[in-house]
């Protein structure tokens, strides 16, 4: 009697996870982990409940998209030989969930309403996120202003406001850390965050007048908060996001007027976001670090804008000592701690997710890795599933200035996201949308 209850209702019992787990990605490790056991174990109900539908189910659609979890788990085996067994298991905890989600969205089915739900889940997650942040800074600019003040961020930002001044905005109300430290996140990661949630949010447009007002609000309010973040190459892959979904918007729109008004819309964002005193600062140093004579090798790592140059160097000339093994997880961590001593004494990685998986799994690693996107990308491309192709050029550009599937918040985000739209695109073949 409660099997045939469960069957029942599972369907809508994975429903509400695919609901619950996007929303997690904003919450501390502990909620995450909560739903991940409860969302498995639903999941192994499911199969003791009706084991043929486990054997039913196609392993071949893993393979690609676990490719990122494989060198993961060659690196750990390195550092099992080299008797880190304890430490290395740790650092691989962060990479199971390459492993998990695929694993999950494979067994429950990564249907277009599940889709559908988890992006609508993702971005009302990310628009309350947003209102949150904005709330806490305020907040903290009011009762702490003289604390937030000692900031290297904002006296320079000051520096360059007094400067060129457009007004009380030039005061930097928004620092570029503590802007996401009141919600426990890099700003940097947020920002991909609310990019991804825009994203989404253009692919949930419909036909009802209430409903797009409310979307095209969030879209706006998240536009401006990746612009509050600061983050250089978040603000690069907002341009091209934005670009991409404009152009395709006006390739897809049959009146003149429609293509007129988007272009219109498009071109005020960028003028309007460009003209802003950070956006200037922040074009500013770029310029100014390109065109300093001073070597950035030789600059405290911790003091540079350009301080990723220095780490890029230092992750190459560290991999052509080992070429072909690599390092593994956390000898590739020993190796940039021990190799950007020179410099400073802070931890820094690679700040490039393909250099760290050439350092952890040698030629082979970082190649397979970069292959196995460009097939990602080129099959999204070729069922014509363009958010699916937005979101996975937003992933790949972020990975050239940050190790975002080296830590928690950036491989959840990524894993469950790819697994969902690629398993999804299999799926659909048999589906009646």
């Amino acid at each position: 009697m409660l099997i045939e209850y469960f069957k029942e209702r599972k369907e809508k019992l994975f429903d509400i996870f695919y609901i619950l787990t996007p929303l997690t990605f904003f919450c501390p490790n502990r909620i995450f982990n909560y739903v991940i056991v409860l969302f498995s174990a639903t999941v192994l109900a499911s199969i003791l409940s009706d084991p043929k539908s486990f054997s039913r189910k196609r392993w071949s659609d893993l393979y690609l998209i676990a490719i990122p979890f494989i060198i993961a788990l060659y690196g750990f085996f390195l550092d099992v030989i080299h008797g880190d067994f304890k430490k290395g298991s740790t650092v691989l905890e962060t990479y199971l969930t390459l492993a998990i989600f695929p694993l999950l969205i494979l067994l429950t089915g990564a249907t277009t309403k599940r889709k559908y739900l988890s992006k609508l889940s993702f971005f009302v997650g990310s628009i309350a996120v947003a209102l949150l942040s904005l709330a806490l800074a305020l907040w903290k600019n009011y009762t702490d202003h003289e604390r937030m003040i000692h900031n290297w961020n904002f006296v320079e930002t000051v520096k360059f406001y007094e400067d060129h001044p457009i007004g009380l905005i030039n005061w930097g109300y928004f620092l570029y850390m503590e802007f996401a430290s009141s919600i426990n996140f890099h700003p940097t990661y947020l920002s991909v965050y609310f990019i991804t949630a825009i994203i989404f949010g253009v692919s949930l447009l419909s036909r009802s007048r209430l409903i797009n007002t409310f979307i095209i609000g969030g879209i706006l309010l998240l536009i401006t908060e990746v612009f509050l973040l600061s983050s250089k190459m978040s603000l690069i892959i907002l341009f091209i996001v934005l670009s991409l979904i404009t152009v395709y918007a006006v390739f897809h729109s049959s009146k003149r007027i429609q293509q007129a008004t988007l272009i219109s819309v498009f071109t005020t964002i960028v003028i309007v976001l460009a003209l802003f005193p950070a956006s200037l600062y922040r074009v500013q140093t770029i310029i100014t670090d390109l065109s300093s004579s001073n070597n950035t090798a030789q600059q405290d790592l911790s003091s540079t804008n350009l301080h990723r140059i220095t780490l890029w160097k230092n992750a190459v000339q560290l991999f052509q000592k080992k070429p072909v093994t690599g390092y593994g997880l956390l000898g590739t961590k020993k190796a940039m701690d021990s190799y950007n001593a020179r410099y400073t004494t802070t931890h820094f990685n690679t700040h490039n997710q393909y250099l760290m998986f050439l350092l952890i799994g040698g030629c082979l690693g970082g190649l397979l890795f970069l292959v196995s996107q460009l097939i990602l990308l080129l099959r999204s491309i070729r069922a014509a599933d363009y958010i699916y192709t937005v979101f996975l050029i937003t992933i790949l550009l972020s990975l050239l200035t940050e190790n975002l599937i080296s830590r928690h918040t950036g491989v959840v985000l990524y894993a469950f996201f790819n697994a969902l739209f690629y398993l999804h695109l299999f799926n659909a073949r048999d589906e009646k949308i």
